[in-house]
Parts: C-alpha cells; structure tokens; sequence
C-alpha cells in the first residue's frame, strides 16, 4: 500500500492535514485540504514566506496593469 505523503519545503517532514471541506460548484464537487507542517516555528516561517511571494506577485500584478493603462492612454 503506497501513501501519498505531503512533505514540508522547509524541514521535509510530512505535513500534517489541518482541515478538509467539500465545495460544490455547478454539479462538480471540489475537495479542499488545508495541510500544516508539524513544527510550529518551522511553519510560521513557511507562512512568512508564502506572504511575501503573495505580496510580490499582487505587486508585479499591479505594475502590469498599470504599464497596460499607461500604454491604451498613450496610444488615445
């Protein structure tokens, strides 16, 4: 029997299952699991680092946006 283990990027522990929920969306059913790292410290830093590539790929984002903007303005 093979387990299908969720290893942490930090320590490489096996991650340990948090919370699980169903969603439905038009018929279909989507099964989230939200998944945690077994050290405390090790995983606030996990988070720390997940925050800041969410904080960078919103800005990049937003730059893009703004650069799109810029150009449509340009070419009016």
């Amino acid at each position: 029997m093979t387990q299908n283990l969720n290893l942490c990027t930090r320590c490489g522990k096996p991650r340990i299952v948090v919370k699980t929920w169903k969603e439905y969306i038009r018929g279909s059913i989507l099964v989230h699991t939200s998944t945690s790292c077994p050290d405390a410290a090790c995983q606030k830093i996990v988070d720390g680092k997940l925050a800041a590539q969410k904080e960078k790929r919103e800005a990049m984002e937003k730059e893009r946006m703004e650069r799109a903007l810029a150009r449509k303005n340009k070419k009016s």
